[in-house]
Order: C-alpha cells, then structure tokens, then sequence
C-alpha cells in the first residue's frame, strides 16, 4: 500500500487535496490505521484519475459525488452536455470581447481638434449607427433608462471600443429655443456582430457644419445661437437633424461626454 504522500505524487495531485476529497467523502482511502495514517493501494489510482479530469473540467466536488452515486454514463452525459453550453457561452463572451478590443487599439483616422463654439464646415463619410427608441420628454431619469436599455441590447462591451456615440435630435432650422423639449435617440456606430433587435440609422457622407461645446444645457444652447448665426451669414442650407457627437468615451452628463460636437448635414 502507498502513503498519503506516494499516492498524491502517482496521482500528479497533492496530499491536500486528497486530505479534501476523504473529509467530503468524494475519494477515501483504502485503509485508516490507529494513528491516522492514510494507506491507499494501487487501484484506486483509476477511480481518482477519472474525478480529477472531471473537477477539471469544471465540476463541483457535490456533482462529482451525485454523478458517482447515479451510475456515471447517463449522468454524466446531461452534465457535460450542460458543461458544454456553459463553454460555448463563454467561448463566444471572449470572442466579443477580443473584437472589442481589436477595434479599440486599431488605427484610427487622426480627429482635428476644433475651437469651441467656432463653427467650421467638414466632411464625413457614410456612417450607420445603431439607435435606442426616440424620447418622449429630455427628463434625466428618460435618458438613464434609454442609455441602460440601449447598451443591454447592444451589448455594455461597445462601450470602450472607442466608436463614435451620441444623439440624433430632431432639431429643424438649429433653432437653440427649441433644443430643451426636443425629441432624439441615443446612437452608436455600428461594428461588427450586429444585434437583429436594434434599430439603426444612416449618417449621409457629405459636408456638415460643425462647432464644438461643452456639454450642459445652455453651453449647447449657445452654440447652436452661434451655428444658427453662422448657418444665417453664409446662406447655408441644413437638414433637419441635430448629430450631436461624443468627443470622449467617458460620459459625464446626460450620456455625453464633456465635450460634443454639433453638426448639420449641408443641403445643395
């Protein structure tokens, strides 16, 4: 017969662990002598391979004992099949995680950084942006529970793969009176592995009319006066919608961050 000691260096495991396993009755020794020593003999060397490879793979010292109590075949074949779920599960978790963090450390198109609350025109191309439903009032705890549903859709990890976020208001003729009762979805680009139950929309390519804000009520309020104003001078033309752009991925107020860009798609 093997010591406590043998048994555990022939196994590959520790002598802890089998102290473990005889103390919650999953694996006892062959024999107990008077003073305390545990004695094992060769054979059971099979029946402790075979629990170890299952605690390995991930089953509980409990349904180990239930699995060995039950007649292994069937048993086992619902636990691992379980098992088997619970790893697909976790393959696909880290596989959405890994493209999440490939997109935020691929290169990116360098941003200018604009004055504040000095309009410029610029150019962007075609972009599609997941949505949340459209508000009903501009309430904060609205925007809370538009912000929580919308990410529990798209999934919390979009969070920090640094794709651009924002709103989309419906603000015709850039008029700033307006802004604090006007309707408007949350956004955010679209990657790849897109959620079928998200709704999205299309950012047009073409010139925009921009300014940069700090983002409270009247900061955006005045900026759009001065978008307006500048939107008046050079005759311009706008669209009827409001992009309203998070400038940082760490969103301070009303799901915004610090500072947001406010566009105007320019009509011919």
């Amino acid at each position: 017969m093997l010591t406590i000691r043998k048994f555990a260096e022939l196994a590959d495991t520790t002598r802890r662990t089998l102290l473990f396993y005889d103390e919650q009755g999953l694996f006892k020794p062959a024999m107990v002598a008077e003073n305390g020593y545990r004695y094992y003999n060769y054979d059971q060397l099979y029946d402790l391979t075979f629990i170890l490879e299952l605690r390995k793979l991930g089953l509980s010292v409990l349904q180990i004992k239930n699995l060995l109590n039950a007649g292994q075949t069937p048993s086992l074949d619902n636990q691992l099949q379980t098992l088997n779920q619970t790893i697909d599960a976790k393959i696909q978790r880290l596989d959405t995680l890994k493209q999440t963090l490939n997109q935020r450390f691929a290169p990116e198109p360098a941003r200018e950084t604009a004055a504040l609350s000095k309009p410029v025109i610029v150019d962007h191309s075609n972009q599609e942006y997941w949505r949340s439903i459209q508000s009903v009032t501009c309430t904060e705890e609205e925007i809370s529970q538009l912000y929580q549903d919308f990410y529990q859709k798209i999934g919390t990890l979009k969070l920090i793969d640094k794709r651009e976020s924002g709103f989309m208001t419906t603000l015709p003729g850039c008029i700033a009176d307006d802004y604090k009762t006007a309707s408007f979805c949350i956004i955010k680009a679209v990657s790849p592995a897109v959620p079928n139950n998200v709704a999205t929309v299309n950012r047009p390519a073409g010139e925009y009319v921009s300014v940069k804000t700090f983002n409270t009520t009247a900061d955006v309020c005045h900026s759009l006066s001065i978008l307006h104003d500048f939107i008046q001078l050079h005759d311009l033309k706008i669209d009827r919608t409001l992009w309203q752009l998070n400038l940082d991925e760490q969103l301070s107020s009303k799901a915004g961050s610090s500072y947001m860009l406010l566009e105007y798609r320019l009509l011919a």
